[in-house]
């Protein structure tokens, strides 16, 4: 009697404290983040434009952390109240600046317009009001302190304080707010390069023009 009460309540605290990592308690147990990381390797060269577009996404996927679904046709859809892209470089590298093009998403009886918080490795690195009639490009200043100089990794989280519930009932592991069209990395103090669009990467290999 004495062994199954004991092993009774062992299988009660294990279902009340599961021994799981912390990124999967946040998502499913605490449901703290609609965020769930996954092992991407964040791969990426500095000042390379990576597509978000469905052509020429290759190299995007290594740098998708999570939060995004898609991509479809005119960019990849943030899915959730955060999305996350890490990338890897030097750890020595210095100050850099982070470009994104974004359009809002909205959906019924919501406006399109969406506001965007951006982070990087936690310091946070301003926002931006996207307007709800086209594509917004803009620029975020990266300190070269929020570098994890260990591993070279910048984990950018992109928080969306009025994202929408498209449909009745979905999660808010569904709620919508940009898509993203591009993303460039470049040290600070370099030119920012003319945008390459879908017309003019005809020969695209993993996101890179050839």
């Amino acid at each position: 009697m004495a062994v199954a009460i004991a092993s009774e309540l062992g299988v009660t605290w294990l279902a009340l404290h599961p021994a799981v990592g912390p990124d999967y308690r946040a998502y499913y147990i605490d449901m703290s983040t609609t965020c769930l990381n996954k092992p991407v390797s964040g791969t990426y060269a500095l000042g390379d434009q990576l597509s978000f577009l469905p052509r020429g996404h290759g190299a995007a996927l290594k740098v998708r952390v999570c939060g995004w679904d898609g991509p479809a046709g005119d960019g990849t859809h943030s899915v959730g109240t955060t999305s996350r892209l890490r990338f890897t470089v030097p750890p020595a590298t210095g100050d850099l600046i982070l470009t994104l093009e974004m359009s809002a998403v909205g959906g019924p009886d919501h406006p399109a317009e969406q506001r965007v918080e951006v982070s990087a490795n936690n310091v946070s690195v301003g926002g931006v009001t996207i307007p709800a009639d086209g594509l917004q490009t803009t620029h975020f200043d990266i300190p070269a302190a929020a570098i994890d100089k260990a591993t070279g990794h910048i984990d950018i989280v992109l928080s969306y304080p009025n994202a929408v519930q498209m449909f009745p009932g979905d999660s808010n592991t569904h709620w919508r707010s940009i898509k993203l069209r591009w993303a460039r990395l470049r040290p600070a103090g370099t030119v920012e390069p003319q945008p390459k669009t879908p017309e003019d990467e005809t020969d695209i290999r993993e996101g890179t023009a050839a």
